[in-house]
């Protein structure tokens, strides 16, 4: 098996608000975001975006850290949105209509941050979405990822 890697960079959370900044969401994705953050965002303490977790160590010793690491962050995978709660965090993905790649990016991006160590709080897998499948609502049940839909 490869080398598992952890974080890329340390965990940066800032407050909840609407402001447009949230890298790597698409507009779709910002508009149930920015719905998910006038029903639900008060009732959290902060959030992160982009958290980028996993990815593949450069082979070469030839390389610099700076190299090493930009590599490390475009081979990752990246989480929406990591919610801090006052007991929990939710590691959120956030889609306009969720499929079954959601419940499995929500699930995933939990398990790699187990694994990355982040073990101080409780992680739990969410869906932020306006509609989803009814399949995969029904998976999300069983797998006890958290739903908001807004």
């Amino acid at each position: 098996m490869a080398n598992l890697l952890g974080l890329v960079d340390p965990i940066t959370p800032r407050p909840i608000i609407k402001d447009g900044q949230y890298p790597h969401m698409a507009r779709r994705d910002a508009e149930v975001w920015e719905r998910w953050i006038d029903q639900h965002g008060a009732d959290y303490l902060a959030v992160a975006y982009d958290v980028a977790v996993g990815g593949i160590a450069a082979g070469s010793g030839d390389l610099s850290d700076p190299l090493v690491k930009m590599y490390q962050y475009q081979t990752a995978l990246k989480i929406d949105a990591f919610v801090i709660g006052r007991d929990f965090a939710l590691v959120a993905e956030v889609r306009p209509w969720a499929t079954v790649s959601a419940l499995g990016a929500a699930l995933t991006y939990a398990y790699l941050l187990e694994r990355a160590g982040l073990d101080t709080v409780v992680l739990v897998p969410a869906i932020i979405c306006a509609g989803m499948q009814v399949d995969v609502e029904w998976a999300c049940e069983k797998f006890k990822i958290q739903i908001f839909k807004v």
